[in-house]
């Protein structure tokens, strides 16, 4: 064995303090502290502001549902107001249908009694009409006949009442006695100053009206025949006063 070769079996080394391993055991112990304090003061640093953010979201969804019951409280407030103000409307336009009607009326029995009036003799003083109970196809009528001017003795014939429009597009006319809403003996007058008709009638199915025709005939020697055109509205048609005087008025 040459001494190169030679390698001790034993290699001595220097033994650490042990003071070296208790300080490393309590850097490691420190930093493993802090590690878990950290995780600790970020979880709860975490938890504090998933808690804070489920309060708010809390407090949104209570606004959204406040929110959406006021705008549902609004929307039928809005809905009867609606409705209110559109009976409203109807009933004054009625009213206001029924104002002036009256009013032609009362010309018209201004004119029975003065004899100086420009035309005397068989008169139509007003037609006029409206829906029953809202419906669209049915409606009552009211004619008046007059004898202006002098009224030496009474005055007697016929009248006829038509519905002139279009059906299934083609023109079209029904009189009420087809409609079989009124009787012949229905449709004979006589009077010495007025005569009052009343009735009510249906609208035909695929029937749209445009005008209403009325023919009035008086009977006897020097009879006359009077005819007029009222063009058709229904209470669906927004109209003024004014339309109503010289669309539903004779």
């Amino acid at each position: 064995m040459t001494k190169e070769s030679y390698q001790p079996d034993y290699i001595i080394r220097k033994r650490r303090k042990a003071t070296w391993y208790w300080s490393w055991a309590s850097f490691v112990l420190i930093i493993l502290l802090g590690s878990i304090g950290l995780g600790y003061w970020l979880s709860e640093r975490q938890y504090r502001g998933f808690g804070s953010a489920n309060e708010r979201l809390g407090n949104l969804r209570s606004q959204l549902e406040e929110s959406n019951n006021s705008l549902i409280h609004w929307q039928q407030q809005y809905q009867v107001e609606h409705q209110v103000t559109a009976q409203l409307k109807k009933e004054i336009q009625k009213l206001n249908t029924q104002i002036h009607n009256l009013e032609k009326e009362k010309q018209a029995f201004l004119r029975i009694f003065d004899p100086n009036a420009v035309e005397s003799g068989l008169q139509i003083a007003s037609f006029v009409w409206e829906s029953v109970g809202g419906k669209v196809d049915e409606f009552s009528f009211r004619l008046m006949l007059i004898q202006a001017g002098q009224q030496q003795r009474d005055v007697s014939g016929s009248y006829s009442i038509t519905l002139v429009g279009k059906e299934n597009g083609k023109d079209k006319s029904y009189s009420l006695q087809e409609l079989e809403a009124l009787s012949l003996q229905d449709t004979q007058f006589k009077f010495r100053y007025v005569g009052s008709h009343r009735g009510t009638f249906n609208i035909p199915e695929n029937f749209e009206p445009e005008l209403v025709r009325v023919q009035v005939t008086s009977s006897g020697r020097g009879g006359e025949t009077l005819l007029q055109d009222y063009p058709w509205q229904d209470s669906s048609q927004q109209q003024t006063p004014n339309e109503v005087e010289e669309n539903n008025v004779g």
